[in-house]
């Protein structure tokens, strides 16, 4: 029931367990049915579910057909032999059908009222009154539709009114499931698949004590009053938080039904999304799972992500061995939520450059960019501010003391510092970013501010010229506004001559 496309961009489709394979052959590079913001549960879904299939198995290699995965994966629920809990529609509720648990009694069936017509409607993307994304649009929709729609909202929705609960591996019913990873360059889905797999049974086999035998979450009965115990799952648990089924109509056609529930179907409330989740971000003090905002992940935000003293990073976002040091990404991603509502969907890849180059005398890589992250971050606030100050001598008309907290000038500027900080994301991460990671021996401090002061400069000159006073009032401010930056800014790239 799933189509991917293979690096040559031809189109195959098979079974799940074929889907498996083809990811482990290197072969499907993209599954052209996910929407965008399906693709990160997609991945950690496969990656999960082969992880625990491998470790079961006691095996290391993911294997490259189709009947091997069919094994492996029939051999995580071994009460069903028949395969029920890898079939999208079971017609006996009392077995579990693919991400969707079982009644515990014939009788809870009558709970399930709330009829689900399109797999949108399942999805877990909150629209703002049918303008952002058209609610319930997929009106002829495949199998696989509804499989990824099922699970992107069981492995990754929040809480959504009474009845309606979220899932654990997040700080909060509000809050969302983010992927901070690392990823090879290449080679698409299955090149992330594949070493993901790996690196996650790697590190399951040295932790024999996290094994356990509740991991598939859908295969446990469920009647929506009773929640699970954390230490009762298996360090690389697959859950689900809704109540859900999916049933064959009378033409042919798949629809769903859901029911609520009184309580959430893991009780980890108290652990804030501290679940070894391979994917998620923690606070460096370990307080909670880092919750990303709708502003997304433009440079201060992977500067954060990337500072240590800030960011305890999760096991799949460390390098490894075996990742090929100059053909790596980081990715950051997240479809960010927020209170009955969706504050965007976020994705930012830091192609990484030079990194052979570096020698850190054991120290994390990651370490060392994101402490050129965080420096560079710095000085962008400082030229951020030296712009700023100019430009409120520009919106006041040219006085010797611009008064710095007034609102009306703010608006008129603000327009050109977040102009200037679009600037700086652009050129982030570039060539000089990598080489001070490598320690090449230019001064780098002193090339990145004289590149900040070019890119401020551009956006004062916007400014003037954007005619933001009348022309009396501007022939007095622009050579004061200019003689500020210029004072500021020249004093500050020449204090880099010497590390200041």
């Amino acid at each position: 029931m799933i189509g991917w496309r293979d690096g040559d961009g031809a189109v195959h489709r098979g079974s799940l367990f074929a889907a498996f394979a083809a990811l482990s052959r290197g072969e499907a590079w993209s599954f052209p049915a996910l929407r965008p913001h399906q693709r990160e549960p997609w991945h950690s879904f496969t990656v999960q579910v082969a992880a625990l299939a491998l470790l079961k198995a006691g095996t290391d290699k993911p294997p490259h057909d189709e009947s091997t995965w069919r094994e492996l994966l029939l051999a995580l629920t071994p009460a069903y032999p028949d395969g029920e809990p890898w079939s999208l529609v079971v017609e006996d509720w009392t077995r579990p059908a693919l991400l969707q648990p079982p009644v515990v009694v014939p009788a809870n069936r009558a709970d399930y009222k709330s009829p689900l017509r399109t797999p949108d409607a399942l999805d877990m993307l909150v629209t703002s009154r049918n303008h952002d994304v058209k609610q319930e649009r997929i009106a002829i929709a495949s199998e696989e539709d509804w499989l990824f729609a099922l699970v992107t909202l069981q492995t990754t929705e929040g809480f959504l009114g009474a009845g309606n609960y979220g899932i654990s591996r997040m700080n909060g019913g509000f809050a969302t499931r983010m992927t901070l990873g690392i990823r090879p360059r290449d080679g698409g889905a299955a090149a992330a698949f594949r070493r993901d797999v790996v690196r996650l049974v790697q590190h399951g086999r040295a932790r024999p004590e996290r094994r356990k035998e509740t991991a598939l979450l859908w295969t446990v009965p469920w009647d929506g009053t009773l929640s699970l115990a954390f230490p009762d799952l298996d360090e690389f648990y697959v859950e689900i938080c809704r109540r859900v089924r999916l049933i064959h109509t009378p033409t042919g056609t798949i629809e769903g039904l859901a029911a609520g529930s009184k309580v959430s179907r893991i009780a980890a409330g108290e652990l804030k999304g501290i679940t070894d989740d391979p994917w998620a971000p923690l606070k460096a003090d370990g307080s909670t799972s880092h919750t990303p905002s709708g502003v997304g992940f433009g440079y201060r935000q992977i500067a954060h992500l990337l500072d240590d003293k800030k960011i305890k990073r999760p096991l799949l976002a460390a390098l490894h061995e075996s990742d090929d040091a100059e053909g790596l990404t980081i990715l950051a991603a997240a479809l960010v939520r927020g209170q009955g509502k969706t504050e965007g969907l976020h994705r930012r890849a830091v192609r990484t450059s030079r990194m052979a180059e570096w020698d850190g005398f054991g120290q994390d890589p990651l370490d060392r960019i994101g402490k050129v992250a965080e420096e560079r971050t710095i000085q962008a606030g400082v030229a951020a501010k030296y712009l700023r100050d100019s430009l409120m001598v520009l919106a006041q008309g040219g006085p010797d003391d611009p008064r710095l907290d007034d609102s009306s000038s703010r608006k008129k500027i603000d327009r050109y510092v977040d102009s200037f900080d679009d600037r700086v994301d652009d050129v982030f991460f570039d060539e000089q970013f990598w080489a001070e990671v490598a320690n090449d021996p230019r001064n780098h401090l002193q090339e990145w501010r004289k590149r900040l002061c070019l890119l401020a400069s551009v956006e004062l000159d916007r400014a003037a010229n954007a005619g933001l006073l009348g022309e009396n009032h501007l022939l007095r401010a622009r050579p004061k506004a200019q003689i500020k930056f210029n004072r500021n800014m020249s004093a500050w790239v020449k204090k880099a001559e010497h590390g200041k």
